[in-house]
């Protein structure tokens, strides 16, 4: 009888309901499942040849590796995944699409290039172009930084003289601005792509208090069993474009009501939408890597 298959799962939280739903699935499955804490790993380099140990041992190779990675070691988690890759482990997200899709401003590039429409969006680094970005977008008008995540980094300024200092202070901070045309509505669809197919799809409420309508934020999950063939298609666009195997893509209607993406997340949590829509992300994930496996 042959081994199970061994599948790490790297994340420096175990207890968190993604990383638990994912080991639970695996072990499902009759699958080894293993938890691997990105902070314990020492990559080490002999030459041409590449060794991982973890807490002082070398790492016994697995078949799988599900990154989820969080945006404050989006580096280290690319270089893990690169030396999986190396090794002929098979990675949920390539290094490479991790790191363009957590750059917002270069993943947005990379979807207007593939003909995916996104909100119109200003990038500089210098204060002398702020007036020519302000008479661009007009306000209310948002800005983010470009690693953030969860909701975290996105401000609004209603005003002229609040947009400039917002981003006086960015550009001061960071030497760096993203600004975009504010969207009005206090709601947003998130859709998980999984290997090219939609698998699950919610609507996400901001609060009254709150124009983002990030769960972390407070907003409010919502089944979407309606979603239309038309935004669904935007979504598996955005994934491919950026390359990445699993991904939350964001969408939001334009004035004329055509959907926009406002970003990708390489990483998407998987509590809001399985609770929302009540579809096994976890499940369809494992799934998903048995028959590439299997077919390898």
């Amino acid at each position: 009888m042959a081994e199970p298959a061994r599948v790490a799962v790297i994340s420096r939280f175990p207890a968190l309901y993604s990383t638990r739903r994912l080991l639970e699935a695996l072990r499902e499955a009759g699958m080894e499942a293993v938890l691997l804490a990105p902070e314990q790993c020492l990559l080490f380099l002999n030459g041409v040849h590449a060794d991982l140990f973890v807490q002082g041992k070398k790492f016994v190779r697995c078949a799988a590796v599900i990154p989820r990675i969080g945006g404050p070691i989006t580096a280290l988690g690319a270089r893990l995944l690169r030396y999986f890759a190396g090794v002929g482990t098979f990675c949920l997200n390539s290094a490479e699409a991790l790191q363009l899709a957590r750059d917002k401003f270069a993943s947005l590039q990379a979807l207007a290039t593939a003909g995916i429409a996104v909100p119109q969006t200003a990038y500089f680094t210098e204060s002398g172009q702020k007036e020519l970005a302000l008479q661009m977008l007009g306000t209310p008008l948002v800005h983010k930084i470009l690693q953030g995540s969860q909701g975290v980094g996105v401000s609004l300024a209603e005003t002229p003289v609040a947009a400039r200092g917002m981003l006086d202070t960015f550009l001061s901070l960071q030497h760096e601005a993203m600004v975009q045309r504010f969207l009005p509505g206090r709601q947003d669809v998130r859709v998980i792509v999984l290997f090219g197919e939609v698998v699950a799809a919610m609507r996400r409420e901001s609060v009254a208090e709150d124009f983002r309508s990030n769960l972390h934020c407070g907003g409010r999950a919502l089944a979407a069993p309606d979603l239309p063939e038309s935004w669904a298609e935007i979504a598996r666009k955005a994934a491919v474009a950026l390359g990445l195997d699993f991904a939350g893509v964001d969408l939001m209607a334009d004035a004329d009501q055509c959907p926009l993406v406002l970003e990708v997340n390489p990483v998407p949590s998987l509590e809001g939408i399985e609770k929302s829509s009540g579809v096994d992300v976890a499940g369809h994930i494992v799934t998903a890597l048995q028959l590439r496996l299997a077919s390898a």
